[in-house]
């Protein structure tokens, strides 16, 4: 019996040598409770669990589970995967400041707000979109004198909608000189073209504020001389030129003197000048050529004429040849001409002072009778005072031109003018268009 007794002790599944634990033994019986007394209860206290930590027991296991105070950060969901050409899609329809703006996204949007053929596509979106809304507005750039010489901007479609418009200061680095009197040659695919002192011109995106200072002409100044620019595109290199034309006096060969005009062309891509044969088509007004369709127009005085003679040559940008533009019959003798272009076409205002000025556009070069006489613009009083070509029609048929140094707006439906207030710009010596872009006028093309 008793070594059966130790067989089942060795053999007791229950550890005995766990501190508090309670091994129980199933043939022992407990004595019957008798009533606790002061002495017995301190000492049943220490050695069995009362209600007490039971409770305390149970308290602790219903309690709720710590958590880290420290809270994990929150991922935000994955931005979904647009396929790249549904990219370039939304990209290219956005205006060129926010896109400016968007190249700081990451690398891969601004090696595509940079890539050639993403800014050829946004080009012509804008072009498209110029008269829809603010957004694609085209800009209008004012050479003001006052107090000193300033180039200032503000958007077409404030002007026209607005009757308060802040101009603001287009602020390139050749404006250290405030004495000195720069011009605006003309506007092409966003691009300004600057001349400075008849000797050399800028290239300049004042949306993406890029310029590009070509060389020298090497023309050495001579008494009465004076340098006359154009700028434009080339569609069959896919470039920019310029052609300057220096024009001098010189002895004739039959005494006196006689008008020289030599004749330099640069392409951006080259960045030199080169020599072409000499004008031989008269004397070209001391005006900036006129862009239309590939070709840089001017006026031009005919060899050996006098008086208020006036032709239109065209300097095919391709071909770098030179024709005569054949013109409207204007049916009056005493007239003054002005050329310019108007809504992507050649222009001719016609001004009879202190009567009126006829807007004639050239819409086929070498077709006569393309020449179509859009409206006439009666003046307010007979002074001497010219209107400048008109610069735009909106969506309206409002037509914005420059009279005595002010913008002004005409409606040929009503007859009525209307004068715009523009801050900053209270004088107007002369006045371009441009749209925003984000073509460079470097090779590299970075914008």
């Amino acid at each position: 019996m008793e070594s059966e007794n130790r067989e089942s002790e060795a053999t007791h599944p229950f550890p005995t040598n766990f501190k508090n634990s309670r091994v129980t033994d199933p043939t022992h019986k407990d004595p019957p409770m008798s009533t606790p007394s002061s002495s017995s209860s301190s000492s049943s206290s220490s050695t069995s669990p009362g209600p007490s930590q039971k409770q305390q027991n149970n308290d602790h296991n219903l309690s709720p589970p710590q958590t880290n105070k420290k809270r994990t950060k929150k991922t935000p969901p994955p931005l979904p995967n647009l396929p790249h050409e549904l990219i370039i899609e939304i990209l290219s329809r956005l205006p060129a400041k926010s896109l400016i703006k968007f190249r700081c996204v990451s690398k891969s949007f601004k090696s595509l707000i940079s890539n050639p053929q993403f800014i050829k596509t946004h080009l012509e979106r804008v072009k498209n979109l110029s008269r829809n809304g603010p957004d694609f507005s085209p800009e209008i750039v004012i050479s003001s004198s006052e107090p000193l010489f300033r180039l200032k901007s503000c958007s077409l479609y404030s002007v026209y909608n607005n009757p308060v418009t802040d101009a603001v200061v287009l602020d390139y680095y050749l404006l250290r000189d405030t004495y000195r009197y720069d011009w605006v040659v003309g506007s092409c695919d966003g691009l300004l073209c600057l001349g400075i002192k008849q000797d050399f011109v800028v290239l300049w995106n004042p949306s993406t504020r890029v310029f590009n200072r070509l060389p020298g002409l090497g023309f050495a100044k001579k008494l009465g001389s004076y340098t006359v620019f154009g700028f434009g595109y080339d569609s069959q290199i896919d470039d920019y030129k310029v052609l300057a034309m220096f024009c001098f006096l010189t002895k004739s060969v039959h005494g006196g003197s006689r008008y020289v005009t030599r004749i330099k062309v640069c392409a951006l891509k080259g960045e030199c000048w080169r020599r072409l044969e000499d004008f031989g088509l008269g004397l070209p007004y001391d005006v900036s050529g006129k862009h239309v369709d590939g070709k840089l127009c001017w006026p031009v005085m005919p060899e050996g004429s006098i008086g208020s003679a006036w032709s239109i040559v065209a300097f095919d940008l391709a071909q770098e040849m030179f024709e005569e533009v054949v013109q409207p019959d204007y049916g009056a003798v005493d007239y003054e001409r002005v050329l310019g272009v108007l809504q992507g076409w050649l222009c001719v205002m016609c001004n009879y002072q202190g009567v009126r000025a006829d807007v004639w556009v050239l819409k086929e070069f070498g077709v006569r009778d393309s020449w179509t006489k859009l409206f006439s613009i009666p003046y307010l009083d007979p002074l001497w005072f010219h209107y400048s070509v008109p610069l735009c029609i909106d969506v309206g048929g409002e037509v914005l031109l420059e009279y005595k140094s002010v913008l002004v707006i005409y409606n040929p439906k009503h007859g009525t003018f209307r004068y715009p207030v523009m801050n900053g710009a209270s004088s107007c010596i002369e006045a371009d268009v441009y749209i925003q872009s984000l073509v460079s006028p470097v090779v590299d093309g970075q914008v």
